[in-house]
């Protein structure tokens, strides 16, 4: 079944939203790179697609969220998104790198400078 197929309006932008929105999330967050098929299911039918795991590996395999997912086994639990599964390094969570910022402009001010 090719992602056209199950298309009605605008179902691919759709479910296009939904993993961009899943990868970004987990990137911002430093999670894993993964969501549990049932969770995406289950967001993709509240969004009024009507999706289940069958499809939901075809549709994976095939453009466009063969760009963003890693292929589906046909018993997987897991989604990965692409670049997943290999270590890279450690991101510092965006309010760790305020607070060093904030702290080393306090430092910055509260010296005297002389100037």
């Amino acid at each position: 079944m090719r992602i056209n197929e199950v298309e009605a309006d605008d179902t691919a932008d759709r479910l296009m939203a939904l993993a961009q929105f899943a990868l970004g999330r987990a990137e911002d967050t430093s999670a894993k790179m993964q969501m549990p098929v049932a969770a995406f299911i289950k967001r993709a039918q509240s969004m009024g697609i009507d999706i289940d795991p069958d499809t939901l590996q075809s549709l994976v395999g095939q453009p466009p969220l063969n760009g963003i997912f890693n292929p589906m086994s046909p018993d997987a639990v897991e989604l990965t998104f692409k670049g997943g599964d290999k270590p890279g390094p450690v991101k510092m969570p965006v309010n760790q790198a305020q607070d060093i910022v904030a702290k080393a402009a306090q430092s910055a001010l509260n010296k005297n400078r002389g100037v």
